[in-house]
């Protein structure tokens, strides 16, 4: 029950321990951890403003997948580029509501990790990978990754992942995202009349912007 265990762990106390190298999960540890995914999404989901995506069982269990295998490639660097393309491969499904949703409930995780690799070994293939993940996976990664016009595009397009998506863009304060034009009255209008509370400087940055110049 590794994947089962890692999941516990994370989602109750948010540690984990972890040993050994990268390998594949039981059948009835899948099973287990499917389970207990469903019972986080449903916990979660009465958090996210409007109606959150229904779950997606795969997309969950992919997300959760990665993040235990990327937590094992962060403390045993030395494996080499085709080991981590192979133990953390892309989503092969369509990528739906349901699924961005449902792999963001884990992917949410990665940034810390990004910040942690980065830190170790700037260059290395591990935060290439993660780096081309924080691109293809906008609501699950802020920071200085822009993401793809199209992966960002899927998460606009739901009510419930755009307003999600805006709300954690204000909670960072990442300007580089809302000083985007496409993004930045998305962000003033779930602001209101409470911008000088949540974002006290929104307005005298976005002016910069405006005028030709990039956020910081």
């Amino acid at each position: 029950m590794l994947l089962t265990s890692f999941l516990q762990d994370l989602l109750t106390t948010g540690s984990v321990t972890l040993v050994g190298r990268p390998s594949a999960f039981a059948p009835d540890d899948l099973l287990a951890a499917t389970e207990l995914l469903q019972a986080y999404y449903a916990a979660d989901a009465r958090e996210i403003p409007y109606s959150a995506p229904a779950f997606d069982a795969p997309a969950a269990l992919w997300a959760a997948g990665l993040l235990y295998h990327t937590v094992q490639l962060t403390l045993v660097r030395e494996l080499d580029e085709a080991v981590i393309a192979e133990t953390l491969p892309d989503f092969a499904g369509l990528i739906t509501p349901e699924v961005l949703y449902s792999a963001d409930l884990l992917l949410r995780y990665l940034p810390d990790l990004l910040r942690l690799a980065k830190g170790l070994a700037p260059g290395d293939a591990l935060v290439a990978r993660l780096q081309a993940l924080a691109r293809q996976w906008p609501l699950s990664f802020g920071g200085p990754e822009l993401p793809e016009p199209a992966a960002e595009a899927r998460v606009l397009d739901h009510p419930a992942l755009r307003q999600e998506y805006v709300d954690r863009l204000i909670r960072a304060q990442d300007r580089r995202r809302a000083g985007q034009p496409h993004l930045r009255a998305l962000v003033q209008a779930a602001l209101g009349a409470h911008a000088a509370t949540l974002w006290p400087d929104f307005q005298a940055f976005t002016l910069v912007t405006t005028d030709g110049k990039h956020a910081d």
